[in-house]
């Protein structure tokens, strides 16, 4: 990745943006653009278009999906941040939020987003590969402490959010990892189970079909409470951990977004999470509907990027 050109882009379009940009009272009186910053058919880009048909309801307007991929998100949301923030320019933030920012890859903070909600969440689960003596988490633990061995954990790719969250987890858990690298999730699905690593830190939707079939174990989930796609799978704070983190998608604007439009946002997708076909889609995925607006979501804002921040910028290489 070209950390240096994303940056000066950056800088070079955040001079030309005003602080604030008021609102018409016709909004929306054109196309929006809807910036997925991946490539079709990932987990952020299923979430848009699927949620796109009860927003353009909702809205009264059409909102035109972009996928704009590289550098893990970094060129897409560069394209975003540095947008007109007059409500024709949105985007679905996650956690690649913080971990961009911690790793130093582009040139905007978290804070340079105008954050209208979190629609859905999904825990990491830590899955091991399938083994007799590996049944749940004290088993695990305790064959780890017996043997002295390192856990060996895949995740999809260097500096994503499932190599910080393992890199939470095994600090949390008090646990040695090894941390191994894949080029997505299936990737590192086909490692465990054939046996090249021992486990996996991954989104209950890349490891639902392996474990179903036996070839994964589900040991531990890193939501709140369990996961609707998982539910036999304890939580971290049921184990006594003090530890919580989710993978979410929501929709965000550039900062200084006109309060009066973001409202409108707000409301919109209130009504579009009750949508039927919305909610199936969420469920097909594996994830939980769990919105959240205003301070509720500044809150899970800050602690999300003051939890996954620090650990992406140790793990920078």
């Amino acid at each position: 990745m070209k950390k240096t050109i994303i940056a000066l882009s950056v800088a070079l379009a955040s001079a030309t943006v005003p602080a604030l940009v008021q609102a018409d009272d016709g909004y929306p009186e054109k196309n929006i653009e809807f910036i997925v910053p991946y490539g079709p058919g990932g987990g952020s880009d299923t979430f848009v278009r699927s949620i796109q048909p009860a927003l353009e309801d909702a809205l009264g307007g059409t909102l035109v999906v972009r996928n704009i991929s590289g550098g893990g998100g970094a060129v897409g949301y560069s394209r975003a941040v540095t947008s007109r923030p007059d409500g024709y320019t949105v985007t679905t933030p996650n956690n690649a939020n913080f971990t961009l920012e911690g790793l130093g890859n582009v040139g905007f903070s978290y804070n340079d987003f105008e954050y209208i909600a979190r629609v859905t969440v999904m825990p990491y689960v830590l899955a091991v590969r399938d083994n007799d003596q590996w049944t749940d988490f004290e088993s695990l633990k305790e064959d780890l402490q017996a043997s002295g061995d390192k856990l060996s954990v895949g995740f999809s790719g260097v500096g994503s959010s499932t190599h910080v969250t393992s890199v939470a987890l095994g600090r949390e858990l008090g646990m040695d990892f090894q941390f191994i690298p894949f080029d997505g999730g299936s990737a590192a699905v086909s490692a465990a189970m054939g046996g090249h690593v021992d486990a996996v830190v991954l989104n209950p939707s890349e490891i639902m079909s392996a474990v179903e079939s036996g070839k994964l174990t589900a040991i531990v989930s890193t939501g709140g409470e369990r996961s609707s796609a998982m539910p036999e799978v304890p939580t971290m704070k049921e184990l006594g951990f003090d530890m919580e983190l989710n993978q979410w998608r929501g929709i965000a604007a550039p900062k200084g977004l006109d309060p009066a439009i973001e409202e409108q946002w707000v409301t919109a997708i209130k009504k579009a999470v009750q949508d039927p076909q919305f909610r199936q889609a969420a469920k097909n995925g594996g994830t939980d509907i769990k919105p959240l607006y205003g301070d509720e979501l500044d809150a899970f804002i800050k602690d999300n990027a003051e939890l996954m921040i620090p650990i992406a910028e140790s793990v920078k290489q």
